[in-house]
């Protein structure tokens, strides 16, 4: 089994995000990919968790190999990407080839996470580069570093960084909460938001702007 994981504050899901996932089964010809919504402990999230899965759902209904697992927001306590990582393993067993799908931001950041430096020990760590964002990795020389042909063959089931290169829209949930309320946007569709998941949106009152400022 070829697995890949993509985790995400997903505050709200757009097609930047659901273009990396397709783009790495597509490029890596994953059995499954599955995005992970996050309780994040670096910052609070707008939207509920219940909200956040709900608006996932709706955007990954017309993709049948991309789906959504909630472990991270049914565990209780703080949640890590490395428990995460270990409880793939434990389902999947050391012979499946698990794939941590992360973009550019994450990457720069990745210092930060907890146990960050055991990450490769579970699964092989893939990074979309965009805006040519360097590729420098945090890890040194202790796993190997493909791109190319080299990454998009790359059949072990952990221990590798890949570097996959993929034309992604330069979308972010920031700049889409930004336009939900505007005059100009309110009662039209938004670029880069599925049609249904701005609906659900406007339905629910998310992302209203806060007191004393014209934009979330």
């Amino acid at each position: 089994m070829r697995i890949g994981i993509f985790g995400g504050t997903f505050d709200p899901v757009h097609e930047a995000h659901v273009q990396l996932a397709k783009e790495a089964q597509r490029q890596l010809r994953l059995d499954k990919t599955y995005l992970v919504p996050t309780r994040p402990w670096q910052k609070t999230a707008r939207a509920s968790d219940e909200d956040r899965k709900k608006m996932l759902e709706l955007a990954l209904l017309p993709y049948q190999n991309l789906s959504i697992d909630s472990r991270e927001l049914d565990r209780a306590g703080a949640s890590y990407s490395i428990d995460t990582l270990y409880s793939y393993r434990r389902q999947y067993g050391e012979s499946a080839e698990l794939f941590f799908l992360m973009g550019t931001d994450q990457w720069s950041n990745l210092k930060t996470w907890v146990q960050w430096e055991h990450f490769p020990d579970l699964a092989n760590l893939v990074l979309f580069q965009r805006g040519g964002a360097s590729a420098q990795s945090p890890y040194g020389n202790k796993f190997p570093v493909l791109s190319g042909e080299s990454a998009l063959h790359h059949d072990k089931p952990e221990g590798s960084i890949l570097i996959l290169s993929a034309t992604l829209p330069p979308y972010s949930s920031t700049q889409i909460r930004k336009q939900l309320y505007g005059e100009s946007t309110r009662n039209q569709r938004i670029e880069g938001l599925d049609e249904s998941v701005r609906k659900y949106i406007l339905d629910r009152g998310l992302y209203l702007p806060r007191e004393g400022s014209i934009y979330v």
